[in-house]
């Protein structure tokens, strides 16, 4: 049964950039669809539900100690003060049900929620750190490849298997960059989606790919030796023993390719919130190699950059002037986008002067809009583009201390003992702070929840008994 779990969980990674899912009832405000109101249910939903219930029997079905005592297979021991403050967290977003406007769709959030808890409980229990980072890394390569092809062909297929919708540069509502000529509008250029419903998650997501490789590569050498006195896939390789040359050089050739093809997707996204973040991630790990002093790791972390800033350094060259639209602002695209950020400000800001200490209900936010303003067009409403807004805003005053306070001490506990842990962490604040897609979609809940097990895991905070 451990067997049957773990396997299911890589498949569950590998699957999970994938959104198929069966939309069982479409939400909408004054006739419009709302993406935010919709019922679904994803592909990866059902494998999680069955993996968490053999990881259940597992745990409690336990087995018979030396002295014939019943204890359970595995537990995951996590620093009490984090369970507390997330244990305060799912309590306060579960009580925000009695007084949401929608209660059935808070119920349903909630158990989003939940289910994002429950994975990360899974993957910490059931999961190698080394095998979840490579099939993770393993699974971004295919819709790498499918932001590149519609970055370059400037189309987007539909297939609701796999989860994708149409993307057309010349319809309003598609994330695009205006392109210019002799001063005038020229054009509109379609940013990479990958398989993700916008390119600020699919750029998230390989930003967080990125720093996972370059890490990787850090503490690897062409030898076929992991450098440090603690190698992030230690449990695949004996620390400073050599491997099969033909594995060590496969596995080196593996992580420079998807080191260049990530760098290349991050570029076609053309998001400058994942760009800051996958910086900052860099810098994170630099400065904690050298006051480490683990010079063997920063050599092939300046090496790794390099790779990112070469294909960096390519891609601008062939469209500079869509970096310089990103870059400079100025256009009208780009002012109304500022401009909508600042209404979504506004409009939180009213939500939550309204309701400080309670919020208006987990899921709650755009029907509160809609009830505010009742005669816009659906597309209007939109979630503000910060996720520690949109929380206090939904959970209150004290949910938003609860997640705040949680974040804090995983980043005291684990950023010291891992670059790779405080790089995640860091590379999250961007979007935290200027999207709001952790919060508001299913898939940015998991993703969360991965991201933080990943963290864990490369700290060593994993114990087990």
């Amino acid at each position: 049964m451990k067997k049957i779990i773990e396997f299911g969980i890589y498949v569950l990674i590998l699957l999970l950039p994938w959104q198929t899912r069966w939309i069982i009832e479409t939400g909408k405000i004054n006739g419009g669809v709302s993406e935010y109101l919709t019922y679904s249910l994803y592909g990866v939903d059902i494998l999680l539900v069955g993996l968490l219930f053999l990881a259940s029997l597992y745990f409690f079905l336990g087995t018979k100690s030396p002295t014939g005592d019943l204890v359970p297979k595995k537990t995951f021991i996590y620093p009490f003060m984090e369970v507390k403050l997330l244990l305060i967290f799912l309590i306060l977003s579960l009580v925000s049900i009695f007084w949401a406007q929608d209660k059935t769709l808070a119920l349903f959030r909630d158990w989003q929620l939940v289910l994002a808890l429950g994975f990360f409980w899974l993957v910490a229990n059931f999961a190698r750190v080394s095998k979840l980072a490579f099939f993770f890394v393993t699974s971004l390569i295919l819709p790498t490849l499918l932001g590149l092809w519609q970055f370059f062909s400037q189309t987007a297929f539909v297939d609701k298997w796999l989860g994708l919708a149409q993307h057309k540069p010349d319809l309003g509502g598609t994330s695009v960059v205006e392109t210019f000529s002799n001063g005038i509008v020229s054009g509109r250029w379609l940013r990479a989606y990958g398989s993700f419903d916008h390119p600020n998650i699919f750029a998230g997501v390989i930003a967080v790919g990125i720093l996972v490789t370059l890490i990787l590569l850090c503490h690897f050498s062409l030898n076929g030796k992991f450098l440090g006195t603690k190698s992030p896939i230690g449990d695949l390789v004996p620390k400073n023993k050599f491997i099969f040359q033909g594995q060590a050089y496969f596995l080196c050739l593996f992580l420079h390719f998807c080191l260049a093809l990530f760098s290349a997707g991050l570029f076609a996204s053309l998001s400058r919130s994942a760009w800051l973040a996958l910086a900052l991630g860099i810098i994170f790990v630099g400065t904690f190699l050298f006051l480490q002093k683990n010079f063997a790791a920063l050599k092939n972390l300046i090496y790794g950059s390099f790779i990112i800033a070469a294909v960096f350094l390519v891609m601008f060259s062939e469209y500079q002037n869509l970096v310089n639209v990103r870059v400079e602002g100025g256009t009208r695209l780009e002012n109304l986008s500022l401009d909508q950020r600042e209404v979504y400000l506004q409009q939180a800001k009213t939500l939550i002067l309204q309701k400080p200490i309670t919020g208006v209900g987990i899921g709650n936010y755009i029907g509160s809009l809609a009830k505010l303003k009742p005669n816009n067009q659906a597309w209007t409403y939109q979630p503000v583009h910060n996720v520690l807004l949109l929380i206090w805003a939904e959970l209150g005053i004290f949910g938003l201390l609860a997640f705040v306070g949680f974040l804090a001490s995983l980043f005291w506990k684990l950023g010291r003992k891992n670059e790779l842990s405080g790089a995640l962490l860091v590379a999250l604040l961007p979007t935290l702070l200027l999207d709001h897609w952790l919060w508001s979609f299913h898939f940015g809940l998991i993703f969360l929840a991965l991201v933080i097990a990943l963290a864990a895991g490369f700290s060593g905070e994993k114990k087990v008994i």
